[in-house]
């Protein structure tokens, strides 16, 4: 009996270290969808909208334990239309439901005592940090989603791209990535660079970031540099950004500057934001972009929200910006110079699974 008992303990634990061994993965999710009114100066319109606070997602993370405190690891995530709108049926669509199946992301890495490597296509380092500053997640109507506005034209992913994390060093946190020219149609080895210093640890979050992005003739077509800072207070988090575009005038792209503030509050089991956000154009003698946001979202679980939020654009001169990057604004457009704005508002639903 006591070598039958010896022998089942031994098979049981050899059943649990090949369960341990076994890679994990989880199927994970986003619905978002909302009623939304957009004006541009030239009439409104009214519509179901997709992914407004949260993009509608779905994707796989896993990952496999290699021993010594290494562990290999794959992410993929993948856009898709929540409000019935297929994909490619408009300029707008094709757009807002993602760049091809699992072309939100798809990468492969490690990660241990020496940091992290990934592989693939993956969002850029800057935006990081204007998602970690940002309370509206850079959704639709945030003038982070806005590639026109806040972002003064800095990418949010990169393909065929290479990146590495330092591990967390008492908050201190560094990472580099490089973009192959193949993955934006240059023949040049490196399509793109974008670099991060940056500390988080507490309320207070800092992060320095510098990308560099080349054109066609080796110019360089996006020279971006920005300082997002953010500090919880508890009643209110605050949040900023100071950013600047700096590309050769061969390649035709403006210099552009812009700054943000971002508040953050919790009123009962809601939260009320507040944004607002200026762009300038080197160019012009005046900020050709002006926006700002308020909105509130009031969890009803862990995983389901209500949301309300409201946008406001202006812009000045030939330069025409609207409320909404993604797609979902089809209002028509006011002529350039008019000085017309634009405004959004949203009521909607999102749902983590």
């Amino acid at each position: 009996m006591m070598r039958k008992s010896l022998c089942l303990a031994a098979f049981s634990l050899g059943l649990c270290a090949a369960a341990q061994a076994q890679p994990s993965v989880q199927l994970y999710g986003t619905v978002d969808v909302g009623v939304e009114h957009f004006d541009n100066g030239a009439g409104g319109v009214n519509k179901l909208g997709n992914g407004i606070l949260n993009p509608s997602v779905f994707g796989l993370r896993g990952q496999d334990d290699l021993g010594g405190g290494t562990t290999a690891f794959f992410h993929l995530e993948t856009s898709f239309c929540a409000n019935g709108a297929a994909p490619g049926a408009s300029t707008a669509s094709a757009q807002f439901c993602g760049p091809g199946f699992m072309g939100r992301t798809s990468i492969i890495g490690l990660r241990g005592d020496f940091g992290t490597l990934r592989m693939g296509r993956m969002f850029t380092l800057s935006n990081g940090d204007f998602y970690a500053i940002d309370p509206l997640h850079n959704d639709s109507l945030s003038p982070f989603g806005n590639t026109n506005l806040a972002t003064i034209g800095e990418p949010v992913w990169y393909s065929q791209a290479v990146s590495y994390t330092t591990p967390d060093m008492h908050g201190l946190n560094a990472a580099a990535m490089l973009q192959f020219g193949d993955g934006i149609g240059l023949a040049n080895t490196v399509g793109a660079y974008n670099l991060h210093v940056g500390y988080a640890q507490g309320p207070l979050f800092v992060g320095v970031d510098y990308e560099n992005q080349k054109g066609p003739g080796g110019t360089v077509a996006l020279r971006h540099t920005m300082l997002a800072a953010a500090y919880d207070f508890q009643v209110v988090r605050i949040g900023g950004y100071l950013g600047r575009n700096r590309p050769d005038a061969a390649s035709g792209n403006p210099s552009l500057d812009a700054y943000a503030l971002t508040a953050s509050a919790p009123f009962g089991a809601a939260t009320v934001i507040g944004e607002y956000a200026v762009q300038s154009n080197k160019s012009v003698s005046r900020p050709n972009a002006r926006q700002y946001n308020l909105g509130i979202t009031y969890p009803l679980s862990k995983r389901t929200s209500l949301y309300a939020l409201y946008a406001h654009t202006t812009h000045y001169g030939d330069f025409i910006n609207e409320v909404d990057a993604f797609g979902n604004n089809s209002a028509p457009t006011a002529p350039a110079g008019s000085g017309a704005s634009s405004t959004g508002v949203a009521l909607g639903m999102s749902m983590n699974f």
